[in-house]
């Protein structure tokens, strides 16, 4: 299954293609053809206002052609929405991820007056409830930064935001200390007993390194101003296709194509009478 990733650019491609084209500026003969054979040196807007004169062949050209731009403005679209709707659901998980390990207490060994059997049973439940939340960051940082990663060809923005994640690496030394080692792709791995002798050893330091003050924090901080961005991180429509967007979705409006028809059957009635 194509990425959203190729979707996009195939989806942008297609766009500047035909924004050239009805602008006139391609030296592609069939799709200037589709439209009424435009010349290099007439702005697409300008035949169509002089549709009467071309008869009722250029207005059937220009309603097929028109359907090819619904077909990539609903693509545009679907396209769009896809990707909006995994960044989105991405963030979100990764958010919910982050602000538990903020909130974990590291310190397992603590008990209050609880003893023997009790207290052993209370320091695993602490334990287990920690390295579950760390565990959880980490698919959901690997997620994230894996969805960033496959679509940062999408625009400038998602390339920004996806280099601005995979930065775990600077943090490698520290992070290894309690059982988290980054990958070379820039994703975490848990190692589970590590981690839980950190834990019972010297929690201060789990929770500096990997607490609200530590990796946990600093990934809140991006992926709050990543939420922020969530409308901006797909090109807009214009981006694609030039600010001659409004005057192109006009040249194939409904109403364009039946004026041109219209146009022809008067001329037709006018040569009966003349």
């Amino acid at each position: 299954m194509a990425t959203v990733s190729a979707t996009a650019r195939n989806t942008g491609m297609m766009y500047q293609f035909a924004a050239k084209s009805l602008n006139g500026s391609t030296s592609n003969r069939s799709m200037q053809g589709l439209i009424g054979g435009i010349s290099s040196q007439n702005s697409a807007w300008s035949n169509i206002t002089n549709a009467a004169g071309n008869g009722l062949s250029y207005a059937t050209a220009v309603a097929a052609n028109r359907t090819s731009l619904s077909d990539l403005l609903s693509e545009y679209d679907s396209t769009k929405k896809k990707f909006t709707t995994e960044y989105n659901s991405a963030m979100d998980g990764l958010a919910k991820a982050t602000d538990a390990l903020k909130k974990t207490d590291f310190n397992v060994s603590e008990v209050g007056k609880l003893e023997g059997d009790d207290a052993e049973k209370k320091i695993e439940e602490n334990t287990k409830a920690a390295v579950g939340a760390v565990q959880d960051f980490a698919k959901k940082y690997n997620e994230t930064i894996s969805f960033l990663k496959d679509n940062k060809d999408v625009s400038n923005r998602v390339s920004s935001l996806s280099n601005s994640f995979n930065d775990a690496g600077y943090f490698a030394r520290s992070l290894s200390k309690v059982g988290v080692t980054v990958k070379s792709s820039g994703e975490l791995s848990v190692d589970t007993e590590r981690l839980t002798k950190a834990l019972k050893e010297n929690p201060k330091e789990v929770e500096t390194i990997l607490g609200k003050d530590g990796f946990a924090g600093r990934t809140a901080n991006k992926t709050a101003n990543a939420q922020r961005q969530s409308d901006k991180m797909f090109p807009s429509v214009s981006s694609m296709m030039g600010s001659s967007v409004a005057d192109t979705k006009r040249m194939y409006s409904a109403n364009t194509v039946n004026r041109s028809m219209g146009y022809e059957s008067i001329g037709s009635l006018l040569n009966m009478y003349f």
